[in-house]
């Protein structure tokens, strides 16, 4: 019970986090941020023990022997010359890596076993921008990345929330949506010029950027699912020209988010009490027994989704 009770507070933090409320207090910051910190270091990564036990269960990939090679040839991976086009872009020639989005793209619950180790932001190894340990531990992008160009600079070290700074340039906020956008493109353009070690003129920037599913879970019940639709269209036209307009030299990756469908799927037939009511409160539009009969519909939204 004590658990049950625990898990919901985290679920309201969740849900009014974007918002100011009397209780953003310096002394509930304080607590709060504290006991983040806590249940960081005692369900995260940082704890060898307890990803051990995960990687035994074949909750992770195990850890490849260092005298297995790299697959790939690094040696012809960067250009001799900085490239002008990024048609002509080689792995080695990505100097800065970034990453906007949602729960997904901060690492939420990745190493989580009990629902509420869910409010871990494990960003140090989300496949798009985690560059925590090495290739062998933890087979990302940056840690891919990092092999053709060991100066790679910009993915996150390890689990932190977005003002720390082992986040890095991973901007990403759990229950973002695409109307949060061309905010966090802005505050992650002002980010890159802020930090010294980046030449924004001559560095090579790639800027993964997934949005969607928190859309699919609370707007399309809440507003007309086809405007939906063309909002995030106009939504996502203001962001790109953000980063068009203020980052020379920078590739941006859009990335689909999940196909909900197979989440619903996931959930079909007897399930723990608590995963229902965490379904319930995140995902309603696709788990709420009145809007059952428009999923067909909202599943057609998802595809169009970009």
């Amino acid at each position: 019970m004590k658990k049950l009770y625990l898990y919901l507070v985290l679920e309201l933090c969740v849900l009014t986090m974007s918002q100011r409320t009397a209780l953003d207090t310096s002394i509930l910051n304080f607590i709060y941020r504290g006991y983040r910190n806590w249940l960081t270091q005692s369900y995260g990564t940082t704890n060898e023990d307890r990803m051990s036990q995960l990687r035994n269960k074949n909750n992770f990939q195990k850890e490849i022997p260092i005298h297995v090679p790299f697959p790939c040839n690094v040696t012809a991976g960067r250009s001799p010359k900085v490239p002008e086009s990024v048609h002509h872009l080689k792995p080695g020639d990505i100097d800065v890596i970034a990453a906007m989005g949602d729960s997904l793209t901060i690492g939420a619950g990745v190493t989580s076993i009990y629902t509420f180790e869910v409010n871990i932001e494990n960003r140090g190894i989300v496949g798009s921008i985690g560059g925590q340990g090495t290739w062998r531990e933890y087979l990302t992008l940056p840690n891919i990345l990092k092999e053709f160009n060991p100066k790679l600079i910009g993915y996150s070290l390890g689990d932190a929330i977005s003002t720390d700074p082992a986040a890095q340039l991973n901007v990403a906020e759990a229950g973002a949506m695409s109307k949060d956008m061309t905010f966090m493109a802005t505050y992650l353009v002002n980010k890159i010029k802020d930090d010294p070690r980046i030449d924004i003129n001559k560095h090579w920037k790639l800027i993964s950027l997934m949005i969607g599913s928190n859309d699919f879970c609370i707007n399309t019940c809440a507003t007309s699912p086809w405007s939906m639709l063309n909002d995030h269209k106009i939504d996502l036209i203001h962001t790109l020209r953000i980063l068009r307009d203020n980052l020379p030299r920078t590739f941006v990756a859009l990335i689909p988010p999940p196909h909900l469908k197979e989440l619903v799927a996931a959930h079909q037939g007897r399930e723990p009490f608590l995963c229902y009511l965490s379904s319930m409160i995140e995902c309603s539009c696709l788990f709420a027994l009145q809007f059952r009969n428009q999923r067909p519909e909202y599943y057609k939204i998802m595809e169009r989704f970009v």
